[in-house]
Parts: structure tokens; C-alpha cells; sequence
């Protein structure tokens, strides 16, 4: 009987997810089997004769099947690294991207002294538990439509120690702030859906198929959640507060007319992602 090798596994895993059009298929290799022998990437590299046994080895089989299938590494693992912190995910909430990291860090680069955040549409949790791990002197606030996607975001908020700083609140954007009198925020932060009815059947089948695509979709153009939170957002803002958005490629001139056209901005700014494109605008009061 052949006994397998950490290196006879990420190299055969390799040629295999190719075959089967995975990108990154050595980078999938490496973690899935990390995974499964509980080791990061340079710890394999450093185990690379270590053998690997059938436990372990039925469990890597199953894991490579299911990528095969184009389910995403980070619903394989439950984990997806933002901001130099290990989230935990599932299929109930969309796979936090680095392009995210980008407006993150430009709150974290703008704001000086304590403030208070509301995170809308939070999912796993990464926008709000990354400020409040950063700043536990700021108030979070973190917002969502759905109580699975909430699960996900409190354990988040609980594996980092952030629980006590995150108030987390159920309800459709601003729904669940309404009810608070005079509640208002420095930063309204939000990732919202704004993939194009068009453009979601083309998308990769590792996120048409798997993500939520209540967390993707918005609507015809992809604008009709953002519409919303651009209109609403001024009443729940502190004077001189920001809004700061996540948008898709080419909806920055769109994006700018709808916060140019209400009068409650003065100020817009959009900043460009890893690639150069336009993917984060902040507005200001």
C-alpha cells in the first residue's frame, strides 16, 4: 500500500484542481490539507516527508471532492483571514474580500479620537469586530436583515473579545436604528449587494453557487440598495459625519451623481482598490 506524503498530496491536489479549472489550485492544495493536519502553509513545507494516514487522509479526500465542485476554500475551512484577523465563515454570510480591507482602513486612517460606527449589513462580522478589535474605545453598531447572518458576526465578535463593544441589531438597513431617538453615527459603513442582475450568472461558480446572493444582488443595476443607503443616510449621521460605501466596477459615476444630487453632502471622495479601480467612495455631510 502506498503510504502518501505531505508533498505526494499537495502535489498530486495540484495537478487534479487544475484539471478541474480551480485557480490557485497549489494554494487550495496547501490550505485544505493544512486543514485537515491542523499546520499552516510553512509548517507543511517544513513536514513535507511526514506521512499521512487513512483518518486524515479520508478526511482530505472529502474536502478535495467538494472543491472540485467549486466550493469556496473558506466554507471548507470555516475560515477567512480580514484585516490580519481569522474570521470564521460559513454559507450563511458572503467570504470577506481584501478590497473590503481598503475601506476599513480608510476609517481607521481618517478618523482621529473616539467615535461611533454603524456597520450596515455586517454578515460575518468583519468590518465592525476589525474597528472594534482596532479601537475598543469606539461604539459599533452592527446591522443585519438576517438572524443567521448575525449568528455568524456575534461569534466573530466573541472569538476576538469584542462582544461588549458591538451592539448587534436585527432589521432591513436603517430599520433597526430608527426606533433610537437622537442615536446618531460618525461613520455609516456598509458593504452592500451591488452586483447587477446581468452580471451574476457570470460570475465564478464559487460565488454564483455558494454565496448568499442576498449578499451580492442589488437589483437591475446593482444600485438599488445603494440608492437606499445614500438617500437615508444623512438623518442618521452626526453633523460633519461620513458615509463610506463599497461599490463594483464602473458604478463610480453613478455612485457620485446619487450623492451629488442630495444637497445633505458637501464633500465626495473615492478611493481606488489593489487593481486601480474606483472602489470605495466616502461622502461627507
Amino acid at each position: 500500500m502506498k503510504i502518501w506524503r505531505v508533498i505526494d498530496l499537495i502535489e498530486w491536489t495540484t495537478k487534479y484542481f487544475k484539471h478541474q479549472n480551480i485557480h490557485n489550485a497549489r494554494l487550495d492544495a496547501e490550505l485544505l490539507l493544512g486543514h485537515v493536519l491542523e499546520k499552516s502553509r510553512l509548517q507543511l513545507y517544513l513536514s513535507f516527508d511526514m506521512p499521512v494516514f487513512e483518518e486524515r487522509l479520508s478526511e482530505f479526500r472529502g474536502l478535495i471532492k467538494r472543491r472540485a465542485a467549486h466550493t469556496p476554500v473558506s466554507y471548507l475551512t470555516n475560515e477567512k483571514e480580514f484585516m490580519s484577523i481569522a474570521f470564521y465563515v460559513d454559507s450563511r454570510v458572503l467570504i470577506p474580500r481584501p478590497e473590503t480591507e481598503i475601506l476599513v482602513e480608510t476609517i481607521l486612517r481618517q478618523q482621529s479620537g473616539k467615535c461611533r460606527v454603524m456597520d450596515m449589513g455586517t454578515g460575518s462580522g468583519a468590518i465592525a469586530v476589525s474597528l472594534a478589535f482596532k479601537h475598543p474605545d469606539w461604539e459599533i453598531a452592527a446591522t443585519d436583515m438576517f438572524a443567521d447572518a448575525l449568528d455568524v458576526a456575534r461569534k466573530n465578535a466573541c472569538i476576538h473579545g469584542c462582544t461588549e463593544r458591538i451592539t448587534f441589531l436585527q432589521g432591513d438597513l436603517f430599520a433597526p436604528v430608527e426606533p433610537l431617538e437622537d442615536y446618531r453615527f460618525d461613520w455609516i459603513a456598509s458593504n452592500p449587494p451591488y452586483v447587477s442582475a446581468i452580471d451574476f450568472p457570470m460570475l465564478p461558480p464559487e460565488i454564483r453557487d455558494y454565496e448568499p446572493k442576498s449578499a451580492l444582488t442589488g437589483g437591475c443595476d446593482g444600485l438599488s440598495i445603494i440608492r437606499r443607503i445614500i438617500a437615508g443616510a444623512p438623518q442618521f449621521l452626526n453633523p460633519n459625519g461620513r458615509l463610506i460605501l463599497e461599490i463594483g466596477d464602473n458604478q463610480s459615476g453613478k455612485v457620485q451623481d446619487l450623492v451629488h444630487s442630495n444637497p445633505a453632502y458637501n464633500e465626495c471622495q473615492m478611493i481606488v482598490d489593489y487593481s486601480g479601480r474606483e472602489r470605495v467612495i466616502v461622502a461627507s455631510l
